[in-house]
């Protein structure tokens, strides 16, 4: 069955709405898209900002062939796909915050935040949904005053306005591919290719715990299942699954 995309000029969020085309039977790569969300959503609950017609806010169903323990690689292997998309179309090379985040000059324009579902034995009923948000043609007055000096779009970081429409259509298929070539070779290829946008290699960071433990250390990057290393003052190599990570300043 060929993909469709569910095109909408407002939804709550893509997510919700194309897990529920998921449970419903939608097919692999079928895709909701909206013009502007009004309770988006990025991960550890946070707010995402959709401002209409300025960015490209949408979520793909995909069923991989993959065992439940690699879904999680799915939002490392979009993000190795859009970086890709946007180093391409704009010749400004995009970088990686693990696990989710896309960046532009040090601050942030994108997210993508991935939900699975793995309801009943049958793989063929497992799905997952790769949400993605990227600020494309925003302007700064276009943020909340919180996040203009951390946020940035596409277009201030590099003075380019592009159809939005072409954008979504490349990322679409390049995340498509990356997803095909995860289910081929595995994650090892992929993780070579992100870690040349890795925001964070070698740079000393905090790691705030699901606990609230704080943790300081240097990024060793991922590892082949994803997980962020990260060695602390006294050596010791703690893997990063989840929690907020943030850089130090200094």
């Amino acid at each position: 069955m060929s993909s469709r995309v569910h095109l909408f000029h407002r939804l709550p969020s893509t997510n919700t709405s194309a897990f529920q085309f998921a449970l419903q039977g939608a097919s692999h790569g079928d895709v909701v898209r909206a013009n502007t969300q009004t309770e988006g959503r990025g991960r550890l609950g946070r707010e995402w900002q959709s401002p209409p017609d300025k960015g490209l806010y949408f979520s793909i169903i995909v069923r991989p062939r993959l065992s439940r323990d690699d879904y999680p690689t799915l939002t490392m292997t979009a993000g190795v796909a859009i970086a890709s998309a946007i180093t391409r179309h704009y010749g400004h090379v995009a970088a990686l915050k693990w696990p989710n985040d896309i960046f532009l000059s040090g601050r942030k324009c994108g997210g993508i935040l991935c939900e699975a579902s793995f309801q009943g034995d049958e793989r063929e009923k497992w799905f997952a949904v790769i949400g993605v948000g990227l600020n494309v043609l925003a302007e700064s007055e276009d943020f909340p005053v919180s996040l203009q000096e951390t946020a940035t779009s596409l277009f201030i970081e590099t003075g380019r306005r592009v159809v939005l429409d072409e954008l979504f259509s490349d990322i679409y298929r390049e995340v498509l591919e990356h997803v095909a070539i995860l289910e081929k070779e595995g994650f090892a290829p992929l993780l070579e290719q992100w870690k040349t946008y890795d925001f964070l290699a070698g740079k000393i960071l905090q790691w705030v715990t699901n606990s609230g433990e704080i943790v300081l250390g240097r990024s060793e990057g991922p590892d082949i299942s994803g997980r962020l290393q990260v060695r602390d003052n006294e050596g010791f190599l703690h893997q990063v699954v989840s929690g907020d990570v943030s850089l130090v300043k200094k």
